[in-house]
Order: C-alpha cells, then structure tokens, then sequence
C-alpha cells in the first residue's frame, strides 16, 4: 500500500512541476535538445513526422503529459527535457551521485537552479523520485516542505455553479400545464379511492 502511495505522490510531485513550465521554457528546453532527442519528444507526443509550429508542438507535448500519468509518457516527457539539467546535477554531486545526501543536494542544486533555472530543476527532482532513486524520500521533503525549492501548491480547482437552463417562455408555460394536468389527475385518483373506501365501510 505504502508503495502505491508513495508512486501516486511522485506522480502528482511530477505532474505540478511540469505544469508549472511556461511555454516559453518548453520550447526552450526542446530547441536544446539534439535530434535524436528532438524526435524522442515528438514520438512520446504522438507527432512523430509532423512539421509543427512551436506552439502546436507544445500543445501536443501537454496533451501526452496530461494523460501520461497511467502510461509513463509524464515520466518519459520529463526525463527528454530534462536530461542536461539532470546530467550536470549528476556531475555535481560526482562520487555521490547515486547516493546523495540532503547536504549532498544542498551543495550541488544552487548552481544546477542557476543554470538551468528553478522550474526545470523542480522537474528533473520530481522525475527522479518517480524513478525511485535512493534519494527519493530526500527530494520529497525538499520539494514538498523545503522553502527553497518547494513546488508550488497545487491550483484550486473552484467548481463553478452551473448556470440556469434557459427555457423560453412557450415551453415554461407547457411545463407548468402539464404540471397541472398532472396534479388534477392525482387529485381525482385520491378522490375516487377515498369514494371507494367509503362505499365499502358502508356495506
């Protein structure tokens, strides 16, 4: 049980930092990486041989992480967009790479989040821990409780009300004779039943 739900929290860890990725950053993030990588995102976006315009391509990049968190394409997506800013952090941190303590991270993320900027270090951790690294309950707590690199609270989601059903004034008034009709119908059955039970109680 705890496994499920330590997998489900590392998905949702995930899925917020991606989501917190500006346009912007995306493309960004696409445009540095090599060819093959560049066809890896396509494929993983189900726009594999596509000539896309930047903007259809990170709608498409969005769709697949979107629904990718039973299928692994969150997973995959995260990982081909990240893999610089996860290849320095594995640098950084050298000899402990496999095995990084929280001071481990504290000394290496600082420069990895100034070159590679916060966000993008947000879902390089978040991919790692969904990965089920050694470090994984490490990066939890940073991102989840930690100041400096805490994700940010998850969107409300506000339902709103659902507006009135519009009814012309024709069909309203056709409801409110059937209505009528209908509880005449009723009244008359009560009456007719109360007839019957008082003819029978007279015999």
């Amino acid at each position: 049980m705890n496994q499920v739900k330590n997998r489900l929290t590392a998905l949702s860890m995930l899925d917020r930092a991606f989501r917190g990725l500006p346009d912007e950053k995306i493309a960004s993030l696409y445009e540095g990486l090599d060819e093959e990588g560049q066809e890896s995102v396509q494929l993983v976006a189900s726009v594999m041989g596509e000539d896309l315009e930047m903007p259809a391509l990170i709608e498409a990049i969005r769709i697949s992480v979107a629904k990718g968190r039973i299928n692994g394409d969150l997973e995959r997506m995260a990982l081909l967009l990240t893999d610089k800013c996860l290849a320095d952090c594995i640098a950084a941190l050298g000899d402990n790479s496999d095995d990084p303590s929280e001071e481990n991270l504290r000394e290496a993320l600082p420069a990895i989040i100034e070159t590679h900027s916060l966000l993008v270090t947000q879902v390089m951790l978040a991919s790692v821990v969904t990965g089920e690294a050694i470090a994984s309950p490490i990066i939890t707590r940073l991102l989840k409780h930690d100041e400096e690199f805490k994700l940010p609270p998850a969107p409300a989601v506000i339902m709103a009300p659902l507006p009135p059903l519009k009814v012309d004034d024709a069909e309203r008034l056709a409801l409110k004779e059937q209505r009528k009709i209908r509880k005449a119908a009723e009244q008359e059955e009560a009456r007719r039943r109360r007839a019957q039970i008082a003819s029978s109680r007279r015999k």
